[in-house]
């Protein structure tokens, strides 16, 4: 799962995006968390060739750490080995895409109807406060506040479902998405109020303790981030 060459590709190398790590314990969760967040960002662009020599010289550490917060981030579904390279940041199209998007549907709608079960009036609260903010972002054609905002709304709800294994899963899957949608133009076409209306639906019927409902508004809000997938990538 290695290269111990240290061999990099041309114009996809993990060169000069980090700076040496201090050196108390954890190294291999710190490695892992410097490199998680650099994929995440897209310092690390899709398909980036990653070296254990190379990661291990850049963040000062040994190629054990190096070599284990890359095994970390493979459980993750962030990184992927390749034949010829070692390893690379994970990268795919459409299909990808809308096979994760399968996955997450099933995911979102148990943690809805989980949320609806269980959320307490304070979650609700929440939950409101931040429709409030987001309507505000969308109001002034803020994208990148618009996908924090969306992002923390689905966060909110898998914290209400109270299940901790299947929030871990859709934080992996939702990681993945991030990281395969930055090939995506996602300003062209993008529609906020769109989200919003989803989003009120779903709060509603939570705050109703409604599951069926927050079922069908889950369910719908989904199909509706596939349709924009499918027109990001010019197949729609």
């Amino acid at each position: 799962m290695q290269n111990e060459q240290g061999q990099v590709d041309a114009g996809q190398e993990t060169s000069g995006h980090f700076g040496p790590l201090a050196r108390p314990e954890a190294l291999t969760d710190q490695v892992a968390e410097r490199l998680r967040s650099a994929i995440l960002s897209g310092a690390l662009a899709p398909g980036t060739h990653l070296s254990v020599p190379e990661i291990a010289r850049q963040l000062g550490v040994s190629r054990t750490p190096a070599r284990e917060g890359l095994i970390a981030l493979e459980r993750e579904g962030l990184v992927e080995p390749r034949a010829s390279t070692g390893v690379a940041v994970i990268a795919g199209g459409t299909p990808e895409i809308l096979d994760l998007l399968d996955i997450r549907e099933g995911l979102e709608i148990m943690t809805a109807r989980r949320a609806a079960e269980r959320m307490g009036a304070d979650g609700v609260a929440r939950l409101r406060a931040l429709f409030a903010q987001h309507e505000v972002v969308v109001e002034r054609g803020d994208l990148a506040g618009h996908v924090e905002l969306d992002a923390a709304f689905h966060r909110l709800i898998r914290d209400g479902g109270g299940n901790a294994r299947l929030a871990r899963q859709l934080v992996q899957i939702d990681q993945q998405l991030r990281v395969l949608n930055s090939r995506l133009s996602r300003a062209q076409g993008w529609s906020g109020r769109a989200v919003l209306r989803d989003h009120k639906a779903i709060i509603d019927a939570i705050a109703a303790s409604d599951p069926d409902a927050a079922e069908r508004h889950m369910r719908a809000h989904i199909e509706r981030t596939r349709a924009f997938q499918l027109q990001s990538a010019g197949k729609g």
